[in-house]
């Protein structure tokens, strides 16, 4: 199995950003906690006691690659979260939160892409290929907590790579200590994005690597993930996932896979 430290982009940060990081504990998406009549409303009028929570962890995630020829992908994530009343932070996420209206949580959202993209030497059909770099994201994100589940959402601008939207739903299950939930999403990727990570231009054009210009693909992804807190601090989480890429991408010369499997493995040491 082939080892590298840069990340895919489709499974990682657009197809399955929630997989690994939904839900309290991971705090990749908008915090969604019960409603509260002293915190709901906008956050800079909010009379919520401004009380910080943080912690330090790390996790790896194997993952398959969408490119012909290049192998499964072990993927070091770092796990530092940091919460108060005005921010949210996890890994590489960082939500400023705009307000609270009866479950109902809007923020403004910033990801950092430091994985993203591939190099030409990664595998035989991107040789010759100029490198796809990761970028910064920004922009909307919203939560909506109801007794059926939680629905969360975003909307994020990559500059010169595009757009994404990604729609999840997921329920978690407490069982003492344990705590089970499944999780199911979509991705909107604009054309712009595809055509960036997926795309042969005309200068790369070889001999069976035609001329490719990407198209706006719609991905969904299912999967489950189990958190153990074996002390009141400390909680291990193990996440598994696969995804289903559209034909936008899978229709480009350079993509060998339509379903993209996903395993995650963590730990998290909350200080307070």
């Amino acid at each position: 199995m082939k080892k590298t430290f840069r990340r895919k982009h489709v499974l990682v940060l657009a197809v399955t950003s929630a997989v690994f990081y939904s839900g309290a504990v991971w705090a990749d998406g908008v915090s969604a906690d019960p409603p509260d009549a002293e915190d709901n409303g906008f956050t800079v009028l909010s009379n919520a006691t401004n009380v910080t929570h943080w912690g330090l962890g790390a996790a790896v995630g194997i993952e398959s690659s969408p490119y012909k020829g290049d192998s499964s992908r072990v993927v070091p994530i770092p796990l530092i979260s940091f919460d108060n009343k005005w921010v949210h932070a996890f890994g590489t996420t960082i939500d400023l939160k705009v307000g609270k209206w009866s479950g109902l949580t809007f923020a403004l959202r910033g990801k950092f892409d430091v994985f993203g993209g591939y190099k030409g030497s990664d595998a035989p059909i991107l040789n010759g290929m100029e490198n796809r770099s990761g970028a910064f994201w920004y922009g909307p994100a919203l939560a909506w907590e109801t007794a059926f589940g939680t629905l969360s959402g975003d909307y994020l601008l990559g500059g010169n790579k595009g757009q994404m939207a990604n729609l999840e739903f997921s329920k978690s299950f407490d069982l003492g200590n344990w705590s089970i939930e499944p999780h199911a999403g979509v991705d909107w990727l604009s054309s712009k994005y595809v055509n960036y990570y997926y795309g042969v231009r005309p200068s790369e054009v070889r001999a069976g690597r035609p001329e490719y210009t990407g198209k706006a693909a719609y991905n969904t992804s299912i999967g489950t993930r189990v958190d153990y807190r074996f002390t009141r601090h400390q909680t291990v989480i193990l996440d598994l996932g696969v995804s289903h890429l559209s034909s936008g991408i899978t229709n480009s010369p350079i993509v060998g896979r339509r379903y993209i499997p996903a395993v995650r493995i963590g730990y998290l040491y909350q200080f307070k």
